[in-house]
């Protein structure tokens, strides 16, 4: 669900760091002078379209895929935090394919899909996935196709399109899923 592949496309979005407001966790962009623009976060589509966004970007618009998904074509979404901000001239092949310290994804369809989040912490990468609070008893049952792979998981952790784009919206804004959530740690 996180690999890095070599985007098929690449495509960065302006934001005009004079005109913003207050830091944007988990980033403290400078107010600048002249339109800089600056971008915070990688999204990627379905392994293969990635956009970068900045800290004044709709969140929205880059979350609208969510309600299109449908396991197959269109499949997953992955909400990457940059190391640091980088300057769009400053995106590189390096920038644009490394798999990022802090990121939040999904798979599946927009009526059934799982939310994974990938944190990495004294180098050690760790993967959960995200769910509503109940019992995990026995072995993950709900199947989610995506793309050539599939994925089981428990009831609680199936989200559609709608409960997830509020995830994300948080996620982007803040650094954070919300504290109501379980998450269940995927170990390799």
């Amino acid at each position: 669900m996180f690999s890095s592949p070599e985007a098929g496309a690449c495509r960065v979005l302006p934001v005009h760091a004079a005109s913003h407001p207050g830091p944007v966790p988990p980033f403290d962009v400078e107010p600048a002078t002249g339109d800089v623009v600056v971008t915070t976060h990688r999204v990627t589509y379905s392994d293969r379209l990635k956009v970068f966004i900045g800290p004044h970007e709709d969140v929205d618009s880059f979350l609208r895929p969510l309600r299109r998904m449908d396991g197959h074509q269109r499949y997953a979404l992955d909400l990457t935090v940059l190391p640091e901000p980088v300057p769009a001239t400053e995106v590189t092949t390096s920038v644009s394919s490394a798999r990022g310290d802090l990121a939040l994804g999904c798979v599946g369809s927009a009526d059934a899909m799982t939310l994974q989040l990938r944190t990495t912490v004294d180098h050690v990468t760790r993967h959960f996935t995200l769910g509503l609070p109940g019992g995990r008893l026995g072995l993950p049952t709900v199947y989610l196709p995506h793309g050539d792979e599939d994925t089981y998981v428990y009831p609680e952790e199936v989200f559609t399109a709608d409960n997830a784009v509020e995830i994300f919206r948080d996620f982007f804004l803040a650094g954070t899923v919300p504290a109501h959530l379980q998450q269940r740690e995927i170990l390799d």
